[in-house]
Parts: C-alpha cells; sequence; structure tokens
C-alpha cells in the first residue's frame, strides 16, 4: 500500500471531510466544537474513513494487522480533519466551550471514527476475497471499488439501522452508536446529558483492542486466504480475549448501562401498573395511590375528549384503541429511562405517551393523547400526518391537531388570540412554512401556537371531518376546495376581526419573538450555564449562581441574564450585594431599550423588595404600574394580593415568606404556613388566609385538606374579586381530582357567572371558562351537545 499520505483514498477522503464540515459549520448550531458538530461529524467521518481504508485494502491486500492499522490511521486523520475544520470555525465565531465539544469529539466521532477504519479494513479484505479462485478471471476493478464501498458502508448503515428499530418498537428516542457515538434524540432538549458515552466509549476502545489482538494473528496463506497463525504471545490472546469479554459485556448490560431501553425495562424500574378503561399507566411504585388513579381517570377522559373533537371514534382493527401512558417521578428520569428529559413525547405508531408526574390536571396529557388518537386516522408506519404516507412528516399539522385539540389550560388568549397577536406584530410565520419541515426553523412557542390557531380555524370552518382527511393524506386544498393562499387570506381575515389590547401584543413579542434552536448560539452551553445557576442559588451559593450568570451572558447578551444576575443579589445576606442588585434592578427597569416584559420583571422584584422592607406606598407603587400593562390574569392576581398585603401586617408578613422571601431569599413554605394559619384564626372572617392555604394544599396534591380550605375561604370574605374567581375555579379542580361530579358543576356554574357586566369588576374571560368547561367535561361528563361538538376553545 501506498503510504497514508500518498494514497489517493486518503487524500479525496480527507478532503471531502474537510469540505462537508466546513459547509456544515456555518450554520450557528454546528460553529465550533460541540454536540451538534460531534453528531455530524460522527455521522461522516466513521464511513468515509471506512472507505478509504476498504479501497486501499482491496487494492493492494496488505498483511490483516497492517490492514486494521490503516484504518485506525485512517480513523484517526479524518477525525483530526474534521476536529480541526470545527476549530477554524469557533476561531471564526467565537467558541462556546471547547473543553467539553472537544470531549464530545474525541468520544463520539473520534473513536468512532477509528472504530469506521478498523471496519474498512475488514470491508477491503471481503472485497478483495472475490479473486480468490484462481480458475476464474479477476474481477473489474470498478466492480471491485464497488464491493469494497459497499462492504464499508454495511457496518455503519447497520448500526443505523439497529437504532432505528429500537426507536420503533420500544420507548427510547436517543441513540449511542458504536460509530456516529451520542444522538440525544429530541430538538428542544438543549441540555444534552452523555453520561452514558463513558461506559459505551469503554466498549468500543475494548472492542479495537481485541481487534488488534486478533488482527495480530492473522496471515494471508498461500491461496490468499486468511488463517489464523499463533504468535507465541499466549499474554496477548489472553488480553484480546478479556477485551472481546469487556465488549460484549457493555453490549449485553447496554440496558443497565443506559446505552438502550426496552418496553420491558423501563416497566421493571418504574415497577408499577394501573388499569383504566382506555389507558393503562406504567408508573413509579412510590407514587400515592390517590394520585395514580386520579391520574388514569384523567387519561380516559382525554381519550373521550378527544374523540369528540376529532368527531370519530379511534380504532385499531375495530376495536377501540387503548393508550399507554408511562408516567416518571421526574424529568430527569424521564431522560435516563426513555431519552427526553424536558420534552413530552408520544410515538402514535405505539398508542404511547411519555410524561413526568406535574400535578392535577397534568398540563400536556390531553396534548400527547390527541398525538395518538390522531395517528388512528395517519397513514404509514409511524401513523403521523405527511406525505409518502407519513415518511415524509408534517410536524405543523402533527402539532397543529395536538394544540387545536388539546388547548394549553390556563392561557389567556387561545391560540387563535395568540397568532392574532403575532399578526400584529409582523411576527406571524407563513403556512407554507410552518406546513412543512420548515416548522423545525421556526421559535418552537410560536410554530406550536399558529399551527394549532390554524388548524382550529379549519376545523371550525370546514368541519372535523376536513381535518381528520387532512391527517390521513388528503391534500388540503383538495377538501376544501380552495388554494392554500385563498384558505390564509381567509384565515388572516379571521384573525383582523379580533380586538386584544396593547398589553397582549406585549406580551406575544415576550414569548414568541426569539430565535428558533437552529438559529441560536451556544444553547447547550447556555442553558447548562443556566440550569447550574439556579440551582447553586436554590442551595445558597450565590455567588457561584453569579459566575455562571456571567458565563452565560458571555456567550448570550440576553438581558433576562441581567434580571437574574440582580434577582440573585438580592437573595445574598451581604448587605452591599442586596443594595447592587436593587441598583442594577432599577437600571434595567429605567432602560428602555430592554424588552417591556423584562423592565416590569425587574419593576415587581423592586415592589417585592419594598414590601419586605415594609416601604408599602413603594411597593405599591411599582405593583400597579407594573399591572397597568399586563393580561395575565395570574400574575395580575399575585399583584393584587400584594397591594393588598402592604395595608395589612398580619398578610403582608405571610405574603412575603410565601411568595418573596425574608431579604430577597428564598420562600420559606413553612414559616408561611405557619403565619397564615395564625392569620386564619386571628382574623376567621378573612377568606384569603384559607384560599392560600388550600392553594400550597393543592399543589403538594393534598385534595381533602385543599377542599376544606377552599370552602372556609369561600365561605368568608374575599374582598380581592381575582381571589374570590380563582378560588372557585381550584375548587372545581380540587372537586374533579377528588372524582366529585356534583359540586363540580356547582362551581362551574359559579364561576363561569363571573362575565364582568355592570361594572362587576374582573371576569373569567373566553378562553379561561372554556378551559374550565373541558374540565368539567373530562370529571363529569358532556354538559351539552353543543358543548360536546362545537368549535375548539377561542374560535368563532
Amino acid at each position: 500500500m501506498p503510504t497514508l499520505l500518498r494514497s489517493p483514498a486518503t487524500r479525496i477522503g480527507a478532503a471531502l471531510v474537510a469540505i462537508a464540515m466546513a459547509l456544515v459549520g456555518f450554520l450557528p448550531l454546528f460553529d465550533g466544537p460541540g454536540y451538534e458538530s460531534a453528531l455530524a461529524a460522527g455521522l461522516l467521518v466513521p464511513g468515509a474513513a471506512a472507505i478509504a481504508t476498504a479501497l486501499d485494502v482491496a487494492a493492494h491486500r496488505p498483511a490483516p494487522i497492517e490492514a486494521f492499522r490503516r484504518g485506525v490511521a485512517n480513523g484517526a486523520l479524518f477525525a483530526l480533519v474534521a476536529y480541526a475544520t470545527t476549530l477554524a470555525h469557533g476561531l471564526r465565531a467565537g467558541f462556546c466551550d471547547v473543553l467539553g465539544g472537544s470531549a464530545h469529539f474525541a468520544l463520539g466521532p473520534g473513536l468512532g471514527a477509528a472504530l469506521g477504519g478498523a471496519w474498512g479494513a475488514v470491508a477491503g479484505e471481503l472485497a478483495a476475497g472475490s479473486r480468490r479462485d484462481d480458475a476464474a478471471p479477476p474481477l473489474p476493478a470498478w466492480r471491485r471499488r464497488l464491493a469494497a464501498v459497499v462492504a464499508a458502508l454495511a457496518a455503519p448503515l447497520g448500526s443505523a439501522g439497529v437504532s432505528v428499530v429500537r426507536f420503533y418498537t420500544s420507548p427510547i428516542v436517543f441513540a449511542y452508536d458504536p460509530f456516529a457515538g451520542f444522538f440525544s434524540g429530541t430538538l428542544y432538549d438543549t441540555v444534552v446529558d452523555a453520561s452514558g458515552l463513558l461506559t459505551y466509549r469503554a466498549g468500543t476502545l475494548a472492542t479495537l483492542f481485541a481487534a488488534s489482538a486478533l488482527a495480530q494473528h492473522l496471515v494471508h496463506d498461500a491461496s490468499g486466504r486468511v488463517t489464523f497463525q499463533p504468535q507465541g504471545r499466549p499474554g496477548l490472546l489472553l488480553l484480546g480475549a478479556a477485551s472481546a469479554a469487556v465488549s460484549a459485556g457493555t453490549l449485553l448490560e447496554g440496558a443497565r448501562l443506559g446505552h438502550f431501553q426496552t418496553s420491558e425495562s423501563i416497566a421493571a424500574e418504574l415497577g408499577a401498573l394501573s388499569q383504566g378503561q382506555r389507558c393503562e399507566v406504567v408508573y413509579p411504585r412510590g407514587m400515592r395511590e390517590a394520585d395514580v388513579q386520579r391520574f388514569v381517570r384523567e387519561c380516559d377522559a382525554h381519550i373521550e375528549a378527544g374523540e369528540r373533537w376529532l368527531g370519530a371514534p379511534a380504532e385499531v382493527d375495530g376495536e377501540p384503541l387503548r393508550v399507554r401512558a408511562y408516567l416518571f417521578e421526574s424529568a430527569a428520569q424521564k431522560g435516563a429511562l426513555m431519552g427526553a428529559s424536558r420534552t413530552y413525547v408520544a410515538k402514535p405508531w405505539r398508542h404511547e405517551v411519555y410524561l413526568q408526574a406535574a400535578g392535577y390536571p397534568h398540563p400536556v396529557l390531553g396534548h400527547e393523547i390527541m398525538h395518538v388518537l390522531a395517528g388512528a386516522f395517519a397513514r404509514g408506519p409511524f401513523k403521523v400526518a405527511g406525505r409518502l404516507g407519513g415518511w415524509l412528516p408534517d410536524p405543523g399539522l402533527i402539532e397543529g391537531i395536538a394544540v387545536a385539540g388539546s388547548p394549553k389550560e390556563g392561557e389567556d388568549l387561545s391560540p387563535r388570540g395568540w397568532a392574532k397577536a403575532m399578526k400584529d406584530l409582523g411576527i406571524l410565520p407563513p403556512l407554507s412554512r410552518l406546513f412543512a419541515l420548515g416548522f423545525l426553523a421556526e421559535n418552537s412557542s410560536a410554530a406550536y401556537t399558529v399551527s394549532g390557531a390554524f388548524v382550529g380555524h379549519v376545523r371550525a370552518t370546514y368541519g372535523a371531518a376536513a381535518v381528520r382527511a387532512w391527517y390521513g393524506g388528503q391534500p388540503l386544498p383538495e377538501i376544501t376546495g380552495a388554494p392554500w393562499a385563498a384558505m390564509e387570506r381567509a384565515w388572516h381575515a379571521d384573525l383582523d376581526a379580533l380586538a386584544l389590547p396593547d398589553a397582549a401584543r406585549a406580551q406575544a413579542k415576550a414569548r414568541f419573538d426569539r430565535p428558533a434552536v437552529f438559529e441560536r448560539r451556544c444553547p447547550h452551553v447556555v442553558d447548562a450555564c443556566t440550569q447550574k445557576a439556579e440551582q447553586l442559588r436554590a442551595r445558597g451559593d450565590h455567588e457561584g449562581a453569579i459566575a455562571e450568570y456571567r458565563r452565560v451572558l458571555s456567550l448570550d447578551q440576553s438581558p433576562a441574564t441581567r434580571v437574574a444576575i440582580a434577582e440573585t443579589r438580592l437573595a445574598s445576606d451581604a448587605p452591599s450585594s442586596r443594595s447592587e442588585g436593587v441598583r442594577e434592578l432599577e437600571a434595567i427597569a429605567g432602560d428602555g431599550s430592554i424588552p417591556r416584559h423584562l423592565r416590569d420583571r425587574a419593576a415587581e422584584r423592586l415592589g417585592d423588595v419594598a414590601l419586605a422592607a415594609g416601604d408599602r406606598e413603594r411597593a405599591v407603587t411599582w405593583y400597579r404600574e407594573v399591572a397597568g400593562r399586563l393580561v395575565d390574569e395570574d400574575r395580575l392576581r399575585t399583584l393584587d394580593v400584594k397591594i393588598a398585603a402592604a395595608s395589612d401586617e398580619r398578610a403582608r408578613a405571610a405574603i412575603v415568606e410565601l411568595l418573596i422571601g425574608t431579604r430577597g431569599g428564598a420562600p420559606d413554605r413553612l414559616r408561611a404556613a405557619e403565619l397564615l394559619g395564625a392569620w386564619a384564626a386571628q382574623a376567621p372572617g378573612d377568606g384569603l388566609p384559607s384560599y392560600l392555604l388550600g392553594r400550597q394544599y393543592l399543589n403538594d396534591g393534598r385534595f381533602d385538606e385543599a377542599a376544606d380550605r377552599l370552602e372556609r375561604a369561600l365561605a368568608a370574605h374575599l374582598p380581592i374579586q381575582r381571589v374570590w374567581i380563582e378560588a372557585e375555579r381550584l375548587r372545581l379542580v380540587v372537586a374533579c381530582g377528588l372524582d366529585d361530579a356534583e359540586t363540580a358543576r356547582r362551581l362551574f356554574a359559579q364561576y363561569a357567572a363571573h362575565d364582568g357586566a355592570a361594572g362587576a369588576g374582573p371576569a373569567v374571560s373566553e378562553e379561561r371558562r372554556d378551559a374550565a368547561l373541558r374540565l368539567l367535561e373530562r370529571c363529569a361528563g358532556p354538559t351539552s351537545p353543543a358543548a360536546s361538538s362545537g368549535p375548539p376553545a377561542g374560535q368563532k
């Protein structure tokens, strides 16, 4: 064989790797060493190393150990070229985390390329083996080269195929691949945990060492066949055998090591199963039985509600579709076992949803179940909307039907209202981009919301059957008889009929006018540092938290991080640090170049500082200034409570401990409960302390205690209108959680009666009333045919 750098295959392969990585590096997510660039290199470099090695070995047939060494050398060279190209992009655009990114590269494409080159030696030998029959004429060179390329790609493609099969046949969305390295599986989980890559690559090193030991005992005999020839080195054979055993062990024990999981291994780890009418729930053994049964009932109810929205039952082979819900105790456990920590996932083809426990009602259970129900009307192996039988997915329709069919509860605007606000701001994405793969290039919140608004518009205009047919693969213009442009104009006209306050547009700008994940620089490092800062702050390490926030500022100049630093200073025990935090918040609140929602956040924190210090007038001034620019009823209600607390010392002490924390520190729930109890005892006619205690009991999942406290609050005096309204809503939630349909109906009637007529104060918005109605229907059944079959929430 020619030497490494004189080999045409090696030169061409290295050049192609450099060109490809150079082009990829111009995308913001790939412009330096990191998870994405390592994954891109892992998909490219091992295959290139395998092909270059296979071509040289097939052409020259060196000794097996020489072929193995050439393969490893090619892998190392190609990985070094890819890494150098990525480093160059880092120098151009700035580094995010050069050490962590380099570790990703070494453990991902670095070792993967060495393994790819080693496999290329085997592939080259296999391709050259077609010449062994001396009686047959030699194969043409082009056929030998083609055989070498096909054999070289067989292992990388085969291992990728194994990952696809695991994705399809089990709950997991992540993959550890011997060539590519680690794939996290979720786009929106920006904090990537690749801790299992260390043990996985220990297996790769063991494989390479075992292959090296074997290659040193292989030779070509006189006929050109590969044979085993003892070398008189039993120690080497023993080490090779031990390495092979380690390699096999990491494969066989992959589930325990976290390299993959199966339905059985996840079910065994969680440990418990509960059956409902249409749902079966796999859940942690330590979960409270009452919470489990509440979740099972809610799951069954969401299936019925989803089928009502779709206008048809979801069936499989003529039988009612059943849903399996995996309920994990935390995001961390969910991430470790199936790969999506902060992202909720459904697999419609498996009729499964994957969630972590999150209180009652669960915030996204209905959304994920809609994915499964819609899959009953879809084609293809994945049961999702899209072209070519779902092989080319339509993420806008996939997510849009779930948003429209199960809108997020507790929102002050419907998807239609948010879409109107985005249109007024000039940030409404065009439908041509949303209902195609361009959906992934949009800000996720905007893409989900707008897609849901349009799918809801289609249902309201053309009926549920049209939505089902669209999801099943029939083009929408064919269903409606109108081209996309005409439908988009009609939808925009429908949005223009809505009137929104200026505060709604300001809130929409804060929520939706942000870059998509592909447009962010260093999202993994930024979000990991932010997460670490929050953990340090919760532990009381304020200086450590500020150091992490400053690292975030060095990569992303978001003013939100400045606010977080100021808030962290307020939690310090040092008076000088707290004073500096106040000065920073005052500077932010008065800086017109900072987005309005962040200035309002700073202003509210300044009000908190004043309230905790007993400066009532200053606190009320700050709170009222912020309240004048909000449409968020939850925040407005909190501000109302704080304003009321400013005029009552008992209320002030309890509210500061509950919502603010003394001297800006973390709230003290135990101390707050003690103060609230004393306040309730001293002022039995005041319903506010009982309401606040009831809310805490509900947050803790103690529904009986919550019901008692909320009943006391409603029987007493609740002078704050928003609190009165919310107390009735929470009592409705508690009644549904306790399966008390009669009380739920009574409380819904009281709650819905707050229409703001005759200047009676704050009213229940249409969106919140519809959300309460959906909750009532899930726990007490449809209230009327109109309620069950009418348009989705927020649609006219």
